[in-house]
C-alpha cells in the first residue's frame, strides 16, 4: 500500500512516497513553504514527487510546525478567553503568575462570575445576560474563542457548555472549551491550552484548506491524517476542532521519522528547521512521552505528547546585534538570500547601503516583506493598512517604509502585523552563512555579503569573521541545550534546577572547555555522552557534526534526514486515549459513595466496584466513539488501567480516586 507524507514546516515543504507494506521510502522532495499562500508550497512540493506513485496513493498524512513555531514566536489569530468564576480582584496581582502561563496581555482575559453547586455554600450560575451584552463590545474582533471554568468537575463543565452556547447564537466564530479538551484542574493551565487551541483554529483551517485544494486540483480523493503532539494519527474532522494537539506535530513527526530511519536503541534526536531545533530522547527502541503537559515557548499546556524540548534556533533565526555584539534572535526572518532570489533590487539596495558605511542601532538591512492581503479586514488602525498598502509592489527596508506612509523608521508601529503573521522581516541568518561559506549552494551568496557588510559596521568583528562565528552561535546554543535536556532526563526531580542561571553558566563554562579541547591542569568542565545523536532537517548536517564532537559522541545523518518529519507522518499510526475519574464521596469523615460524571451527569454508587465498572464501560464507549471521530481503522487494540489513589501520608490508606483510562491502538482509516 501506497502512502503520502508531506510536512509543512516554518521554511520547507517536504513529501516523500511510502510503500507501508515493506516500510520504504519510494521518493521524496522539498520545495519552499510559502506562508503568503501555502498550496503553492505543497503543490510544489507533491509535484517534486514520480506522480505514478502519488496517483496510487490510498492515504495522505500531514505533519506541520505551524503551530510550534506560532507559540515560539507568540503568534497567532486574534482570540480571547472567557474565565467563568476566576476572583477579577486577584488577578492584578497575579499578573506574573499569569504571564508564566503564557498569557502575556490581560486584556486577552475577559473574566465573569460563577460559583458551581457542591463546591460553594452560596453557589450561583453566571449572569447570562451581562455576557450576551459584552459579546458584541469585547469580542466582536475575535478570530475564535476560548472559554474555561473553576471547577468544572463539580457540574461536568456545565457553565462552559451554556457560554459556548451563547456565544454561538451571537457569532459566528469557533469557539473552544476547556472541559471538552483538557482533563485537569489547575484553571491556569487548563485555559492556557484552551486560548491556544481558540488562536490557532484559523491558522491550522488555512493550512487544510491548502491541502485540500491542492488535492482538489490533482483529482486526488485520498483520506487526510494528522500527526498530533504524541506522535500519532488524527482525522481532518477532530484536527479542526483541536489544532492545539498539533502543537508538536512536526516535532513528533520527526521522532518518528528519525527512530525509524536511525534505528538507534538510544538516541538524541535533533531536528534543526527553519525556526526552531527540536530535541526528543529515544530510550530502549521508543521515544520518551512527556511527564507532564507540553511547554512550549511562553505557554505551559496540558496537551499529552512525546517529551520533545523545542527552542528557539534554525535555519532562518535573525543574526542581530546589541552594544556591537552579534547574537541570534529566536525570530524567523526569511534569508536575504532567498529574498535576493524574488527580488533581485535587494542585492543593489544592500550594496548601496553598505557603501555609506553608515553604524546603526537599527537593524537597517533588514526588510519588510508582506504576507497578507488585510485590505479588507475589520480591527486594524489606517497606519497598519498603509504600511500593507506601501509593501504590496515590493519588500522595503525600515528607512525606505517609513518615507512611503510618510513617518520615519523610529515611528513605525509593526509589531501586531509581525505577531499576526501578516508582515515578515527578512534579515541575515544561518542560512545565508552557509551560503556565504558554500554549504548551501541553491541562493546567490551576493545579497548576503551585501548585509554581512552593512552588519559589519555595526559589531566588534569583520566581515570575514563573521560567518564563522555565526556557526559558532548556533553550534553553542545546541550544544548547551542539549546538555540541559540531557541533565532534565537524568535528574528529573530537579527539574526547575537546570534552568538555573548558574548552572546555565556552568554549561557555557563547559562548552568554553569543550571548544577548547585542550587538557587543563585543575579540571575541565567539559560534558561528555555516549548517545548518539540523530540529526534530521535540512541545515543539520553542518551543525550536528560539530556538536556531536564536542560532546565526544557521534552524529547519526540518515539518508533520508532531510525529510524525516514527512517520512514520520505516513510511519505513524492512530492512538485513543480516554479517562475518567471515580471519586469517594466524603461528608465530613463519612463516606456516602463513589461517583462518575458522564457528560454533565453525576452517577452515585454506593460499591466502589459498582462504579469502577461503570466507569470501565463509559470509557470504552467513549474511547471507540473518539477513535473513529479520530480516523481509526475501526479494529483497535483496547487496553484499560486503573490507577487509584490514596492518602497513605497519615499511615490510613484514605481512597480518594481512580484514575480510569481505556487506550486504543489501530490503522488510520482508509
Amino acid at each position: 500500500m501506497i502512502g503520502i507524507g508531506i510536512d509543512t514546516g516554518g521554511t520547507y515543504t517536504d513529501a516523500v512516497v511510502y510503500d507501508m507494506s515493506t516500510k520504504t521510502v519510494v521518493c521524496s522532495g522539498k520545495a519552499l513553504t510559502t506562508k503568503s499562500k501555502l498550496e503553492i508550497g505543497i503543490a510544489n512540493a507533491l509535484d517534486t514527487l514520480d506522480q505514478d506513485y502519488v496517483k496510487r496513493a490510498e492515504v495522505l498524512a500531514l505533519s506541520t510546525t505551524l503551530a510550534t513555531n506560532a507559540c515560539v514566536e507568540n503568534k497567532g489569530s486574534r482570540a480571547r478567553l472567557l474565565m467563568i468564576g476566576v476572583d477579577r480582584d486577584l488577578s492584578e496581582s497575579l499578573s506574573d503568575t499569569y504571564a508564566s502561563y503564557g498569557f502575556q496581555e490581560q486584556d486577552q482575559l475577559i473574566k465573569i462570575d460563577g460559583r458551581p453547586e457542591k463546591i460553594f455554600e452560596d453557589a450561583k450560575d453566571p449572569d447570562w445576560e451581562e455576557l450576551r451584552k459584552m459579546i458584541p463590545e469585547l469580542f466582536s474582533d475575535c478570530d475564535s474563542i476560548g472559554i474555561v471554568q473553576t471547577f468544572p468537575q463539580a457540574n461536568g463543565g456545565k457553565f462552559e457548555k451554556k457560554a459556548k452556547k451563547i456565544f454561538q447564537e451571537t457569532m459566528q466564530v469557533p469557539v473552544t472549551t476547556a472541559h471538552d479538551m483538557f482533563d485537569e484542574v489547575d484553571v491556569l493551565k487548563r485555559g492556557a491550552g484552551t486560548l491556544l487551541n481558540a488562536r490557532l483554529i484559523p491558522l491550522i483551517a488555512e493550512f487544510l484548506a491548502a491541502v485540500k485544494n491542492v488535492m482538489k486540483e490533482r483529482n486526488l480523493q485520498i483520506p487526510i491524517a494528522i500527526v498530533r503532539s504524541d506522535g500519532s494519527l488524527m482525522s481532518e474532522v477532530l484536527t479542526k476542532e483541536c489544532p492545539v494537539e498539533t502543537l508538536l506535530s512536526g516535532p513528533a513527526a520527526s521522532v518518528v521519522g528519525g527512530s525509524a530511519m536511525a534505528r538507534e536503541e538510544n538516541a538524541v534526536i535533533v531536528d534543526m528547521g527553519g525556526t526552531t531545533t527540536d530535541v526528543a530522547i529515544v530510550r530502549d527502541k521508543r521515544p520518551v512521552t512527556a511527564r507532564k503537559g507540553i511547554s512550549i515557548g511562553k505557554w505551559k499546556t496540558m496537551v499529552k505528547g512525546l517529551y520533545v524540548d523545542t527552542f528557539g534556533l534554525g535555519g532562518d533565526s535573525a543574526v542581530r546585534f546589541k552594544n556591537d555584539r552579534l547574537y541570534l534572535d529566536t525570530r524567523r526572518v526569511i534569508p536575504v538570500s532567498l529574498l535576493a532570489k524574488e527580488y533581485p533590487q535587494v542585492t543593489d539596495k544592500l550594496k548601496s547601503l553598505a557603501a555609506l558605511h553608515r553604524p546603526h542601532t537599527r537593524m537597517l538591512f533588514e526588510f519588510y516583506v508582506l504576507q497578507k492581503d488585510i485590505s479588507d479586514k475589520k480591527g486594524y488602525t489606517e497606519e497598519e493598512k498603509k504600511i500593507c498598502k506601501a509593501l504590496e509592489a515590493e519588500p522595503l527596508m525600515p528607512q525606505e517604509l517609513g518615507a512611503a506612509i510618510d513617518s520615519d523608521l523610529y515611528s513605525l508601529h509593526t509589531d501586531r502585523l509581525e505577531e499576526e503573521g501578516i508582515v515578515l522581516k527578512s534579515g541575515l541568518t544561518p542560512t545565508d552563512m552557509m551560503v556565504i561559506k558554500g554549504d548551501f549552494n541553491i541562493y546567490d551568496p551576493r545579497a548576503a555579503k551585501a548585509a554581512v557588510s552593512c552588519l559589519a559596521q555595526n559589531v566588534v568583528e569583520t566581515e570575514e569573521e563573521i560567518p564563522e562565528i555565526v556557526y559558532e552561535l548556533v553550534e553553542k546554543k545546541m550544544y548547551c541545550n542539549i546538555i540541559r535536556i540531557l541533565m532534565t532526563q537524568k535528574y528529573p526531580k530537579h527539574e526547575k534546577i537546570c534552568e538555573d542561571r548558574n548552572l546555565q553558566k556552568f554549561i557555557e563554562w563547559s562548552y568554553r572547555d569543550a571548544k577548547a579541547r585542550r587538557k587543563d591542569p585543575w579540571m575541565s568542565t567539559a560534558v561528555t555522552t555516549k548517545l548518539p545523536l540523530v540529526g534530521v532537517g535540512a541545515p543539520i548536517h553542518v551543525f550536528l557534526p560539530r556538536v556531536a564532537k564536542l560532546l565526544g559522541t557521534t552524529a547519526v545523518i540518515p539518508e533520508n534526514a532531510a525529510v524525516a518529519n514527512a517520512l514520520g507522518a505516513i510511519a505513524s499510526q492512530i492512538v485513543t486515549k480516554v479517562q475518567t475519574r471515580v471519586k469517594a464521596e466524603y461528608e465530613g469523615t463519612q463516606l456516602k459513595g463513589y461517583s462518575v460524571f458522564e457528560e454533565d451527569q453525576k452517577h452515585m454508587f454506593d460499591e466502589y466496584s459498582d462504579a469502577e465498572h461503570f466507569a470501565v464501560r463509559m470509557v470504552k464507549k467513549q474511547l471507540l466513539e473518539k477513535a473513529e471521530r479520530q480516523g481509526a481503522a475501526g479494529n483497535p487494540k483496547v487496553e484499560v488501567n486503573v490507577q487509584k489513589i490514596r492518602n497513605d501520608a497519615v499511615g490510613a490508606g484514605i481512597f480518594f480516586e481512580s484514575i480510569v483510562e481505556a487506550v486504543a491502538t489501530d490503522k488510520f482509516r482508509i
